[in-house]
Parts: structure tokens; C-alpha cells; sequence
């Protein structure tokens, strides 16, 4: 479970350059993980404070306050919070052919997610401006895509030259093929027996390998990515909440509602609202989270 805030847009006229899609803050709970995701933008977390754990398709890092990571669009990503010290994060994500270029022309390698900045002061000031700008008109559209070139600015300048060792490596070529295949040829009828006719291997085989090493079955991992994916397109369209259930492969609205909820905390519909307003279940407001997460004040 996470408390969070959250704020995003939908069908930003610069998506395709560089465009604001959405911002938010968390709180986790003890243990609480999220993932395997995968997104359409480029999503930025800053950790404030705790410890939590960040894998991609090919290393596990640690990561703490003031370190950071990317999830690039199309890539799979799962990140749970410590048991002990549970972390509290913000997050910033924008679209458009620009970010990568910008990117490395920063210093970010194409195969790095890990990052460390040398203050989080600025990116949380960013995201408390961007709360400004939630009516949905075009100003406020371009208000949040010069913050969104803020945020860029911001990271070039705090990125620190710090290199993560990662505290575990890859899956074994297998489990790596079937996760491709479930990212990069997704469907809404997808299944695990499917996967496994794509990899050519006996289904029970690929479940037992995968299990081991993901943790989790091939089913529930097929399930975070349907619900990413629903997650997407409810934020970055005007589709029906009917039409994104069908689309994701659920086999009614109350299905996508029930699942959605148990992930998220709140239904689609209210999910939804946060496109044209702030959706708040972290318990505080804005004014407080530079208290809360020991920042200075802004002025």
C-alpha cells in the first residue's frame, strides 16, 4: 500500500517533442511493491527518504535518499519498498522524441536506470509548481511543458557522476526472452501458455524457471502489465473505462475496477479525476511536503 498524490494530463499537443503526462508523491508502506510497469513516458523517481529496491530485465539495485531511477518507456520495471525503513518518493514523468536526446547529451547512458542527485530540493519545488496548473487549459498546458523542460534542466545540473553496483544480476536467457516477449508483443488475450509456444518451451517448465526467478508467476506478471498498461491508457486518453477494460483484456468494467483498486487504492474513475484535478490520498497537502520530507521551505 502507498499514500499518494498524484496529478497528470492527457493528450498533451507536444507529446510527440517534449510534453508533460504526469507528477505525483508516495509514501509506501512497509514492503509494498509495484510492478513489473511499463509505460508510455519517460517516468523520473527521486527517493526523499528510506530504502527500497529497483530491477529491471537485467540487474536489482539498492537505492536510498537522494538516489534515483528512470523508467524509460517500453522498458519493465518492478520496485518494492524496505521492510524496515519503507521509502517516500516523488515522480515526474514526461513523452516526446526530445527526452532521450536530451538525455545524452546530459550523460545518461542508454542502458542506465540508477542515479544519484546531489539535492532532491529542486525537483520536489518543480512538482509543487506544476500543482498550480491543473485546469486543462492550453496555458496551463504550456506552463507544465516549461516545467517539464525545468525538470530536465534541474537533473542535468544535480546529477551526480555516482555509479551503483547492482546487488543482483540478470535472469537466466529465458526468463529475459519471455518477459520480452510478454513487453514487446503484448495482446489483450495474452496468456502463459501463449509465452510459451513464443519461446518454444513446455509451459510447466518456463513457470517453474520463472517463479524462481522473478518471484512471481507468469500470470501475475502478465497482470501488472495489463494493469500498467490500463493505467496508461485511462491517463493518456479519452477511451471509455468499457473500452480500456476491453483493450487490456478483462472480461468486464467491474474486473478492471476491482483489480485497478486493489493495486492502486482508488477506482479508475477516480483515477480519472486527477486529469482534471489532484488526486490525494497521502493525507496531506502540498504546503506540508516540504515538512514532512525535512526540505526547505519555498519561497
Amino acid at each position: 500500500m502507498e499514500h499518494s498524490l498524484f496529478f497528470g494530463v492527457k493528450d498533451n499537443h507536444a507529446m510527440d517533442q517534449l510534453a508533460f503526462s504526469y507528477c505525483g508523491i508516495s509514501q509506501t508502506e512497509a514492503g509494498h511493491a509495484y510492478g513489473p510497469s511499463l509505460n508510455s513516458a519517460w517516468v523520473f523517481h527521486v527517493v526523499l527518504r528510506g530504502q527500497g529496491k529497483v530491477s529491471t530485465e537485467d540487474f536489482t539495485y539498492k537505492l536510498g535518499a537522494g538516489d534515483g531511477f528512470l523508467v524509460r518507456p517500453q522498458s519493465s520495471t518492478r520496485y518494492s519498498s524496505s521492510a524496515s525503513d519503507p521509502w517516500g518518493y516523488l515522480w515526474f514523468g514526461v513523452q516526446g522524441d526530445l527526452v532521450g536526446k536530451y538525455l545524452n547529451v546530459i550523460g545518461m547512458r542508454s542502458e542506465q536506470t540508477v542515479f544519484t542527485v546531489k539535492n532532491v530540493y529542486p525537483f520536489l519545488s518543480i512538482l509543487s509548481r506544476c500543482l498550480k496548473y491543473t485546469s486543462g487549459s492550453i496555458s496551463d498546458e504550456l506552463e507544465l511543458n516549461a516545467l517539464s523542460l525545468s525538470f530536465l534542466s534541474s537533473f542535468a545540473r544535480e546529477l551526480s557522476t555516482t555509479e551503483h553496483e547492482p546487488i543482483a544480476t540478470a535472469h537466466n536467457e529465458l526468463v529475459r526472452e519471455a518477459v520480452h516477449v510478454i513487453i514487446h508483443e503484448w495482446r489483450p488475450g495474452i496468456t502463459a501458455a501463449w509465452v510459451a509456444n513464443r519461446v518454444n518451451v513446455d509451459r510447466s517448465h518456463l513457470s517453474r524457471v520463472f517463479h524462481r526467478d522473478t518471484g512471481m508467476t507468469i500470470k501475475a506478471y502478465i497482470e501488472h502489465i495489463r494493469l500498467s498498461r490500463a493505467h496508461d491508457l485511462l491517463g493518456m486518453t479519452e477511451m471509455s473505462v468499457a473500452d480500456v477494460a476491453q483493450e487490456c483484456g478483462y472480461a468486464s468494467v467491474e474486473a478492471l475496477t476491482r483489480n485497478f483498486h486493489e493495486s492502486q487504492g482508488f477506482s479508475p474513475s477516480e483515477f480519472r479525476k486527477a486529469n482534471t484535478g489532484v488526486l490525494n490520498n497521502l493525507g496531506v497537502g502540498i504546503d506540508f511536503l516540504s515538512a514532512a520530507f525535512s526540505l526547505p521551505p519555498s519561497h
